[in-house]
């Protein structure tokens, strides 16, 4: 190694700059290697070294950790080499700590793919190797299906290292653009990752390097949390008096504010970091536009810059853009404020808010107007909203064919575009209270709700509560159809069921959508005895 530089500098450099965009790494190396040329050279060596496979290292400190990495394995090519209990197949991975190989036991105990984590050769300072031993003392505390499972540890001359679940899939940004998700099953996915922060930080770990390169989603569709290597334990039993004295460890696209000034790293830091992955899941552009990766650059984009509501920087994709902008823009930009007491109070409210989204319920992060509130009753209760006038007015005589049709289109257009005064809503309340004192809709009333259940399904096929509206419209219309009416009961009960059939195969775990077919079954069933059914 140069005797001109000490190494924990050489170190300190390149742990700053190996996670940047080549684009951003020269100006954060102009900065930092500022009149010391021989410094930069030996900092991108180390920078080639770990962006190339290891035939191709070149010379200088890349050398040097080439020539240490075969004295840990035994030679450059590390397959079929022993670490432990386990034999090495290839290497997988690398970064700023160290290398990642794929392993198995070599013991014949059980027969497992696993990931092995190894120090870097020449990286194994105290501080890294403070670092390397927290790790395996955090992970070895988390179990949770999202959370990839530390299996085993150990150190191979004086080298550490961890064995961990080996994780076959893509990061989750790849994932979500490779299958080409809606947005709201990129919300459900991202919904398990939630859960996984949210357990850690009860366990009082924060993970302070959520970014997508560390979410996986495997092959079963299941997203899995990487590398708590640079954790912070929130409460710790023996105080860490280095702690103070560490290096901002994080991805600057996905850092928090906190993080990159250096002040003190809460759980409210990884509800900024997840609010970051979130825009880019959702937008597919990343939140910052960082364009000095300097110091002073870096701060001012991410502390100072106003962040830019993800529905405006889609850009050219006017339909995402109306689908971002409201709800998930909003719960995108808390979790984002600069300052963490205005963020989510905890991973969970962030992972509620979604919840309430998806489910089309009020969400936290948006002022609570009435007419807020309201139009998510009515998205929420779409159907039952549109009929309320429908049904009371078929159903209650005296009221004229054309003022029952100007009602439905009233209710029709109310649904589908998720507004509705409050007057009529409270309207509809009291016409439905008269119409449970009368009598039940009649069959031109049911007729009526299907036909609005069928429009407010083909305008959203995905919605699962317009599928559950259609099915119990018309199973509705079989049941009040007159049993003197056979031929026309049989028919409609037969419709419901043949939809509710079909609807069941695409969503298999629906209850609702069972009780329903159920129902028309048995009413089939009975008609063909000759039963008489309520």
């Amino acid at each position: 190694m140069p005797a001109a530089f000490e190494w924990d500098q050489i170190q300190r450099i390149f742990l700053k700059v190996v996670d940047l965009a080549p684009s951003l790494r020269a100006t954060a190396l102009e900065q930092m290697c500022s009149g010391e040329p021989g410094l930069r050279a030996e900092v991108e060596s180390l920078l080639r070294a770990d962006e190339t496979s290891e035939a191709a290292l070149g010379n200088t400190l890349a050398s040097a950790i080439r020539t240490e990495a075969v004295s840990l394995l035994g030679r450059s090519s590390v397959e079929g080499k022993r670490l432990g209990a386990y034999r090495l197949i290839r290497e997988i991975g690398r970064g700023g700590m160290g290398f990642v190989y794929l392993a198995q036991r070599a013991d014949e105990q059980y027969e497992s793919d696993v990931a092995i984590k190894v120090v870097r050769p020449g990286l194994d300072t105290d501080f890294i190797l403070r670092r390397f031993r927290r790790e395996r003392q955090i992970l070895a505390r988390l179990h949770h299906p999202n959370i990839a499972q530390l299996f085993d540890g150990g150190t191979e001359n004086k080298t550490p290292y961890l064995v961990m679940e080996y994780v076959q899939g893509s990061r989750i940004t790849k994932y979500v653009q490779d299958l080409r998700l809606s947005v709201e099953d990129r919300v459900r996915l991202f919904l398990p990752v939630c859960s996984a922060v949210e357990y850690a930080h009860r366990a009082f770990i924060v993970h302070r390097d959520l970014k997508p390169g560390n979410i996986l989603v495997d092959a079963t569709g299941t997203p899995k949390l990487l590398d708590f290597g640079v954790s912070k334990l929130l409460r710790s039993e023996l105080p860490d008096p280095a702690d103070p004295q560490e290096p901002v460890m994080a991805t600057p696209d996905y850092a928090s504010p906190e993080q990159i000034v250096g002040d003190p790293v809460t759980a409210a830091s990884d509800v900024y970091s997840l609010g970051a992955v979130l825009y880019e899941l959702l937008s597919g552009a990343r939140p910052h536009r960082i364009e000095h990766a300097g110091p002073a650059g870096l701060e001012h984009a991410i502390c100072v810059e106003p962040t830019v509501a993800p529905s405006a920087a889609v850009g050219g994709m006017p339909a995402l853009a109306r689908r971002l902008a409201g709800d998930l823009d909003s719960i995108v930009l808390r979790a984002m404020q600069k300052d963490p007491e205005r963020r989510y109070s905890s991973v969970e409210h962030l992972a509620d808010d979604l919840r309430r989204h998806l489910e089309h319920r009020p969400v936290t992060a948006r002022p609570g107007s009435p007419g807020y509130r309201l139009g998510k009753f009515v998205r929420r209760n779409s159907l039952h909203v549109a009929l309320l006038g429908v049904a009371a007015v078929a159903g209650i005589g005296g009221v004229a064919a054309y003022e029952a049709r100007a009602a439905r289109k009233r209710a029709r257009q109310a649904a589908l575009s998720g507004r509705v005064l409050e007057r009529e809503l409270a309207a509809a309340h009291r016409l439905l209270d008269d119409l449970q004192a009368h009598a039940p809709p009649g069959v031109r009333a049911c007729a009526e709700m299907v036909e609005i259940a069928k429009a407010l399904w083909e305008a959203d096929p995905s919605d699962t509560r317009t599928v559950r509206d259609y099915g119990a419209a018309q199973l509705r219309l079989g049941m009040v159809i007159p049993e003197e009416r056979i031929a026309e009961k049989r028919a409609a009960l037969e419709a419901a069921r043949d939809w509710l059939k079909a609807s069941l195969r695409k969503n298999r775990m629906d209850t609702e959508l069972r009780r329903q077919l159920d129902a028309a079954s048995a009413t089939l069933a009975a008609l063909a005895e000759g039963k008489t059914r309520p």
